[in-house]
């Protein structure tokens, strides 16, 4: 069971969920990046109306998740981006192939279908496959891993994983981040499958790899708000 709200505060409406959960104790709020919306979770037994009542006191927070994924970065013709490291504008044209190319800091995405978005997503896609292949074999190989394939996420709770059949996952947004940060993300995914916790050993073994892992660990505490703002619709 769940219910709807739209909540005006502070002159920004803000769209609240609120669902019945039956193996739930306790009132819990949380944010949905995807949605841009608060998420609030009760026992079956509780009311809607203290669910909403709930989300009022902690109105203050939710507000200031919002704000700081707003406005969306949409992802469009004359749009300016860091794409690996490098500040590029991007430019859609008609052509009689579709292709993306770079051309004087312009990423210049041709289509003869409109379709250019499409043809953008897929090569922002490969680009993180061809920058993390080569990093991902050379760690795996340090660490007598057996990886079989590198996915893309669109995950909006997390910038990488890792299984023990060998498949590691990135989210397609880390395209948009220094290439140490990627890096980074693959040591730790990695790491994880030889340490399962984030004890003192799990981070020896990343420092290993990442000798600077904080440094990026707080690139992304700054940036992930700015991360999950870009967008293609």
């Amino acid at each position: 069971m769940q219910k709807s709200h739209i909540i005006s505060y502070k002159k920004q409406s803000i769209q609240l969920l609120i669902k019945k959960n039956k193996l739930s104790r306790n009132y819990k709020l949380t944010f949905d990046k995807k949605n841009l919306r608060g998420l609030v979770s009760i026992p079956y037994y509780v009311s809607f109306k203290n669910g909403l009542e709930f989300a009022y006191e902690n109105m203050e927070w939710l507000y200031k998740e919002i704000k700081k994924h707003l406005p969306l970065l949409l992802i469009e013709h004359n749009s300016s981006l860091i794409i690996i490291g490098k500040k590029m504008k991007v430019i859609f044209e008609e052509g009689n192939t579709n292709k993306v190319f770079i051309r004087n800091n312009n990423l210049i995405v041709t289509s003869d279908s409109n379709i250019h978005k499409r043809i953008l997503k897929k090569w922002i896609i490969n680009q993180i496959l061809f920058y993390s292949k080569h990093y991902v074999d050379s760690v795996s190989k340090s660490l007598r891993l057996n990886i079989k394939a590198i996915k893309i996420s669109n995950s909006f709770n997390y910038w990488g994983s890792c299984n023990t059949a060998g498949i590691i996952h990135l989210n397609w947004r880390l395209v948009f981040a220094p290439t140490e940060v990627l890096e980074y993300i693959i040591v730790h995914e990695l790491c994880h499958l030889k340490e399962f916790n984030h004890t003192k050993n799990f981070w020896m073994l990343v420092k290993r790899f990442c000798p600077n892992f904080k440094d990026q660990i707080s690139w992304l505490k700054k940036n992930d708000s700015y991360l999950y703002r870009i967008r293609f619709d």
